[in-house]
């Protein structure tokens, strides 16, 4: 899992890549704040598309004022 956090502004960003249903690996982005949290679902191709995904988040989030937790 990858944690992002804004300290600015109480909001957070979460990454994981799970297993779904068939065995296919999802990326899996939870974001929110203190009183709201919300949650989805990205399904891929391949492996080399969702590890792209991944890095264009964490490059988003790092422009975006939050700091890389874990």
């Amino acid at each position: 899992m990858i944690k992002f956090e804004n300290q600015g502004n109480g909001r957070f960003y979460y990454l994981s890549v799970e297993k779904d249903m068939t065995g296919a690996d999802v990326l899996v982005v939870v974001r929110g704040g203190r009183s709201v949290r919300v949650s989805r679902t990205y399904g891929f191709a391949s492996p080399q598309a969702r590890d792209k995904r991944i890095v264009a988040l964490m490059q988003r989030r790092i422009r975006n004022g939050y700091s890389l937790v874990t």
